[in-house]
C-alpha cells in the first residue's frame, strides 16, 4: 500500500527530484519530445534508486512533451485513503477565447468530440478570477469562491437534476466550494446541459460573451 504523502514530505521531495531530472533531459533534446520510461532508464536519467522509489510507491509516469499544457499529470502517486498526487512541468498559460452563450453549445459539443485522450479534454469557463466551470467528457464541475456565485449553487443543483445529474462532490475545498457532476459520454447531452446551466443556472443571457480556454485547443 502506498504511504501517506504531504507537500512537505520526503516522498514529495523525491518525486519532485525525479520530475526535475526528466524535464532537464527533455529540455536537452532539440524538440522537447515526450520520452518513454525505458529511454529514461537506458539513458541514465533515472537512477536505480529512482526506479525503486517509483515501484515501491506505485508511481506511474505518463510521457508528455515538456511544452504540453496537460503535462501537469506526468507523475502520479496514490495516497493511502484514496487520494493521490499529480505533478508535472508547468504548462504555458492557456489562450482565452470568447463566444456568445448562444454559440457555446455547439463549441462544447465539438470540443468533446476531438480525437484526444479523454483526460486531455478539459474546457475551462471563466466567470471571474476566482469562479468558474470545467467541462470534460467525464464531468461538469464548478469552483466557486465569491459570495455572489455561492448564491447560485442551489439553482445549479436544481438545473443539473433536471438533466439527471446529482453531485458526487459538493463541499468546501481550501476556501472554495466544489460542485461536480459526473456526466455520460454523450457529447450532445453534456453540451446541452452546459448551455442550460450557464443560462438558467448562472443567469447569462444568450448574447453574453463567455470566456473559455482549453489546452487541447491550444495544442491542436
Amino acid at each position: 500500500m502506498a504511504k501517506p504523502i504531504d507537500i512537505f514530505s520526503e516522498d514529495r521531495r523525491k518525486l519532485s527530484d525525479i520530475l526535475g531530472k526528466i524535464v532537464a533531459y527533455q529540455k536537452s533534446l532539440p524538440d522537447g519530445r515526450a520520452v518513454e520510461l525505458d529511454e529514461l532508464q537506458r539513458a541514465g536519467v533515472l537512477s536505480p534508486s529512482d526506479t525503486e522509489f517509483m515501484s515501491s510507491n506505485s508511481v506511474t509516469y505518463k510521457p508528455h512533451r515538456v511544452s504540453n499544457y496537460h503535462a501537469a499529470d506526468m507523475l502520479h502517486m496514490p495516497m493511502s485513503g484514496g487520494g493521490c498526487v499529480f505533478i508535472g512541468p508547468a504548462g504555458h498559460p492557456l489562450s482565452k477565447r470568447r463566444a456568445r452563450l448562444g454559440d457555446l453549445q455547439l463549441i462544447v459539443r465539438n470540443f468533446l468530440k476531438l480525437p484526444r485522450q479523454r483526460d486531455e479534454l478539459l474546457l475551462h469557463i471563466e466567470f471571474t478570477k476566482h469562479d468558474g466551470m470545467g467541462v470534460a467528457s467525464q464531468f461538469i464541475s464548478f469552483t466557486i469562491r465569491s459570495n455572489v456565485w455561492r448564491q447560485r449553487l442551489p439553482l445549479l443543483r436544481t438545473v443539473a437534476a433536471e438533466f439527471g445529474f446529482s453531485p458526487f462532490q459538493d463541499n468546501e475545498v481550501q476556501g472554495r466550494h466544489a460542485l461536480t457532476f459526473r456526466v455520460s459520454a454523450d457529447a450532445d447531452h453534456t453540451a446541452a446541459t452546459v448551455a442550460t446551466l450557464l443560462g438558467r443556472g448562472c443567469g447569462f443571457p444568450d448574447d453574453e460573451e463567455i470566456v473559455y480556454s482549453a489546452g487541447a485547443l491550444d495544442e491542436a
